[in-house]
């Protein structure tokens, strides 16, 4: 019998795949648990791939992708943000998942310490460890508006921490994070001698304030953002991204996905191309039906009795059913027993998100609003 490490034994499976299961065995269930937006691949990418795919010259490419790509992205980058950059800083990537698992990989020794923020992305919390790391929580808490708490992020600090991880805005929370919380954390990591990894996966979907990246505060000698095509231009299954690095981290990062992965499919890789050639309004389509989704799903719940916090950005609402009794894997498989609507565990995103459920908003309206008034009846029948 193969003999499984006690890590692997001891690694729990997402909540949020468990109720993904659980929602795929009941014929019509309204599917709220997961972040896939409800909007297909924009017609033209798959239009002007057409030709490119019957030619049947899809290749293996270099593992940091093709220079195409590269310098489009750079562009982008600088027509869209005023941030210069040029193509041999970024690395083309298969989703943004593997960006973040490719600079753990990269630059912790066994037990070296990453900041990550709890409530925070599931799939960030345990890569860490799969990469011989120690993942030490922040915690990201309603008192506070869910921002940092700088005095408690410096006690955690100790000589094995490498690098702090921030998304803004925040799956699951999500809040997005003012200037004087970027501007603190960038002197912070200074400081302390920190990388800053930036989740950047949500950075057009804001519906309040606006969003300020890293790279105005921080060093770019000590930051690594990561983008993801699967929001910004509902691209979820060719699974594509990016990432922005130091340039000499650039060689160590391409020396692991080498050997990890070889490349990003060649395929996906001109479907981003042709994605950042759409117009702007084709991302300002999706970001407004998204917003009107918030405004109506906060509507609901607030009208319901429900304490939420109002996303300022991002494809999530986060909702408190502590008054329900039940853990927040229990509420959620009862949730969907009853009312054949899937939601997202609080508790998957760690352990100060027991209690709260994650409420997907990046889906057609109709589902939303009627998985809110499943939501909102469920609780007056246990009144």
């Amino acid at each position: 019998m193969v003999r499984i490490p006690e890590d692997i034994l001891n690694l729990p499976r997402s909540g949020i795949r468990e109720l993904m299961g659980m929602a795929l065995s009941l014929p019509g269930a309204i599917r709220l648990e997961m972040g896939e937006p409800h909007f297909p691949t924009p017609q033209p990418i798959l239009e002007r791939l057409r030709d490119f795919f019957f030619q049947g010259e899809i290749r293996y490419t270099p593992t940091v992708g093709i220079p195409s790509l590269r310098a489009k992205i750079a562009e982008k980058l600088r027509k869209d943000k005023g941030w210069e950059v040029t193509p041999d800083e970024v690395i083309v990537l298969p989703g943004s998942l593997f960006g973040t698992v490719t600079v753990f990989r990269t630059i912790l020794g066994p037990q070296d310490e990453v900041l990550v923020p709890d409530p925070g992305f599931t799939n960030h919390l345990f890569q860490v460890g799969l990469c011989g790391g120690r993942a030490v929580h922040y915690h990201l808490r309603p008192e506070n508006n869910y921002l940092p708490d700088f005095a408690e992020i410096e006690r955690c600090i100790t000589p094995k921490t490498r690098a702090i991880l921030v998304n803004s805005p925040s799956n699951p929370l999500g809040v997005v994070f003012p200037r004087e919380v970027l501007e603190t954390l960038a002197r912070l990591a200074e400081k302390y001698d920190l990388l800053v990894i930036s989740d950047e996966a949500y950075e057009k979907y804001i519906y309040q304030g606006e969003h300020l990246g890293l790279f105005r505060f921080v060093a770019p000698e000590r930051l690594v953002s990561i983008f993801s095509f699967s929001k910004t231009y509902a691209l979820t299954g060719w699974r594509v991204g990016y990432m922005v690095a130091p340039k000499d981290l650039v060689p160590h990062l391409a020396k692991v996905a080498e050997y990890l992965i070889a490349c990003t499919s060649h395929l996906s890789q001109k479907a981003a191309e042709i994605a950042l050639d759409l117009p702007e309004e084709e991302v300002q389509t999706m970001v407004e039906y998204y917003r009107g989704n918030v405004r109506v799903a906060s509507d609901l719940l607030r009208d319901g009795g429900f304490r939420f916090f109002e996303p300022q950005g991002g494809y999530y609402i986060w909702v408190d059913v502590r008054e329900f009794g039940m853990t927040s894997l229990d509420f959620c498989k009862a949730f969907l027993r009853e009312k054949s609507v899937a939601l997202a565990p609080g508790d998957t995103f760690g352990e100060s998100g027991e209690g709260f459920v994650r409420i997907s908003i990046c889906r057609k309206r109709e589902d939303v609003e009627e998985g809110i008034r499943r939501l909102v009846a469920f609780r007056r029948e246990r009144q």
